[in-house]
């Protein structure tokens, strides 16, 4: 065959047959030694799921397992099994999915590893006393494995606040003063119990005070708050969501 400059290779039918053949059997025979060593799955049916699959999942084992210890909680159990004396009434009231995730609790912090799931709360028939159970997650720290301190912060502020709520005119109660004292620490990645009461009421001003348990009922903090109800239509009255609860609850308050 010349192959001087110029020229062509010229390929009969039978060539191109055997070369295409030994490519076929070259490509299976690797195929073969690839799933035997385990290097490729054809099995369908044993798909691996994506990180974001995965993810999903245990997030969702993760909300279950806290909101089943928040149930199986001391406290949780104590007023579940006195339905005359307390009942459970949402942390959130009824408000709109965009104002929810503005809110701190139930947007920035409601996340795993932080607030997991919303707290379980609990109102007394008398509408002044609060029994509020929350899970705080590894990634609410200020030291190392401690929850911060202005976490607790927060949760007390909004959980002093119940109360006032409830009994202050027009069902609006805004924060004048709180005053925390912080007696140990509170270990993260557990199950903590907020109790509230009203102390006093004098026209739109409303005292509160609450306390912090750990799920062994120890004495974690303390808080003081005074809450006022403003003049001013500064705060939407929020008589409306007192209604919708006790339609919630009909009868029961």
């Amino acid at each position: 065959m010349d192959i001087s400059k110029g020229s062509h290779y010229v390929f009969s039918r039978p060539m191109l047959a055997t070369w295409a053949g030994c490519c076929i059997l070259v490509g299976i025979s690797t195929a073969l030694v690839c799933v035997s060593q385990g290097w490729l799955n054809l099995d369908s049916s044993k798909e691996q799921n994506s990180p974001a699959e995965t993810d999903d999942s245990n997030n969702t084992e993760l909300v279950q397992k806290i909101s089943a210890q928040l149930l199986q909680s001391t406290a949780a159990r104590q007023c579940l099994d006195n339905p005359d004396e307390w009942k459970r009434v949402p942390y959130v009231w009824p408000r709109s999915d965009l104002s929810r995730k503005d809110a701190l609790l139930t947007g920035s912090l409601l996340a795993p590893d932080k607030l997991a799931v919303e707290p379980v709360t609990f109102m007394h028939k008398d509408r002044k006393q609060f029994v509020v159970v929350v899970h705080l997650g590894k990634n609410t720290c200020g030291h190392k494995g401690i929850v911060h301190g202005g976490i607790l912060a927060t949760l007390f502020d909004e959980i002093t606040g119940r109360p006032a709520f409830w009994n202050l005119p027009r069902n609006v109660a805004l924060t004048a003063s709180l005053k925390i004292s912080y007696r140990r620490p509170a270990i993260a990645d557990q199950v903590f119990v907020f109790r509230t009461q009203l102390t006093g009421l004098d026209g739109r001003k409303a005292e509160v005070v609450g306390q912090l348990e750990d799920a062994q009922g120890n004495l974690l903090s303390e808080a003081e708050a005074l809450y006022i109800s403003p003049k001013d239509d500064l705060v939407p009255d929020r008589s409306s969501q007192i209604e919708k609860v006790e339609n919630f609850y009909p009868g029961c308050f």
